[in-house]
């Protein structure tokens, strides 16, 4: 056979061999289904919804709960008011956890560790007089940074000097008084430092003198 016949011949079967490649169609690749998340017997299946709004308070009853984290001025006013639920129910031992280490009372009489001057406060006077008194007003609290002092009149200017990360509440006191005992001085100012996920109290000034 010469070449001519020979290149005629293989392209005939080429073009069978495409002819019926043409008629043919492309055969579908099934995939599996993905797999479906396992469980244990009993657990609901978790579906994703939408989050509630941020709030600052809510109960067990809720199905979902996103809290706000408390700000640095909340967390220092309520371990001034702890401190103080403490004094009028003379339990020492839920005041210490609220004391730094080296928690000092600056008072008329001098500088006193804060501990030892409240026991004996406790010891000389009756702080459980004034359970059920109000004996401040949340809205009277004031609370300070270390830049807030500048932009306060001098008449009005907390005496504590603060760091950078601590802040200071003033807490006017309105019943200071039981008969002719003296329990508070008009107010109380707090230096509080940050302490983990909170504050304790490093220093307290009060115009008071035990009797």
């Amino acid at each position: 056979m010469s070449r001519g016949s020979k290149r005629f011949s293989a392209a005939l079967v080429a073009l069978g061999l495409c002819s019926g490649c043409a008629g043919e169609r492309p055969t579908a690749v099934a995939h599996p289904p993905p797999p479906v998340p396992r469980r244990a017997p009993g657990v609901a299946e978790l579906r994703s919804e939408a989050l509630p709004e941020v709030a600052r308070a809510g109960n067990s009853r809720d199905q979902w709960l996103v809290l706000q984290t408390p700000g640095a001025s909340r967390l220092a006013r309520d371990a001034v008011r702890d401190f103080l639920r403490a004094a009028v129910n003379e339990t020492l031992e839920r005041m210490d956890p609220l004391l730094a280490p080296q928690a000092f009372v600056n008072t008329p009489s001098g500088r006193q560790p804060a501990r030892a001057f409240w026991q004996s406060r406790f010891t000389v006077l009756d702080y459980t007089e004034l359970r059920g008194q109000l004996l401040y007003r949340d809205a009277d609290l004031e609370t300070f940074r270390a830049e807030d002092l500048a932009r306060v009149p001098s008449t009005r200017r907390p005496s504590i000097e603060l760091a950078a990360d601590e802040l200071a509440v003033r807490v006017p006191i309105r019943v200071a008084w039981t008969g002719r005992a003296r329990l508070f001085g008009d107010e109380l100012l707090f230096r509080l430092q940050p302490t983990g996920a909170g504050y304790e109290i490093s220093e307290i000034e009060e115009d008071f003198r035990l009797p």
